[in-house]
């Protein structure tokens, strides 16, 4: 073989080497986790979690009032709504995000003000937050409600359409909001 076709050989191999050490780094961030799926919950837990976000109200103020917390640690039944996002967010990740957040704003402003429901951003990644993937079996960006009673959870719902309703907003905040509405429901 000539100099020239052995450099166009390893440079060919060296090209295609790269491009599937990207394809596979990049599956592996759209895919949170490779577990099973199917595999369930072994048991409901108490989470503990570490958001992205200070908690703010619907107007925007953050929150740091002591008795409000004192009384959500009383609280007997409460609703958390979460979006689960990895270190890497594209663009559409961040409106699965946007538009849930718009659509408990839009029409659960009064149980967010009055911690009926929380909203949360977790990054699953973080180590202290990894327990999560397992917990709701996820496997991509997640938006999951749950409801605890006394601090301990007892149901919870991944909504899973919001990656078929992403590019149009107005049944996107509709799914969130039914979805969130008929939770309630189902749960008094």
């Amino acid at each position: 073989m000539k100099p020239k076709r052995i450099l166009a050989v390893v440079l060919l191999v060296f090209v295609v080497a790269s491009l599937a050490y990207m394809v596979g780094k990049e599956q592996k961030s759209d895919s949170i986790s490779g577990e099973d799926v199917n595999h369930p919950t072994s048991a409901v837990k108490n989470h503990d979690v570490t958001v992205d976000t200070a908690e703010v109200t619907p107007q925007g103020n953050q929150s740091s009032s002591t008795n409000k917390q004192e009384a959500n640690a009383q609280r007997d039944t409460q609703l958390v709504v979460y979006y689960f996002h990895g270190d890497m967010r594209c663009p559409t990740c961040h409106r699965l995000e946007t538009y849930a957040k718009e659509a408990l704003d839009t029409h659960f402003a009064d149980k967010l003000a009055s911690k009926d429901i929380v909203w949360k951003v977790v990054n699953v990644n973080k180590p202290e937050n990894r327990h999560f993937i397992q917990d709701y079996r996820l496997v991509t960006r997640s938006v999951i409600i749950s409801e605890t009673v006394n601090g301990r959870e007892i149901r919870w719902k991944n909504l899973e359409r919001i990656w078929q309703l992403v590019k149009d907003k107005e049944s996107y905040l509709n799914y969130i909001r039914d979805s969130v509405s008929t939770f309630l429901e189902e749960g008094k």
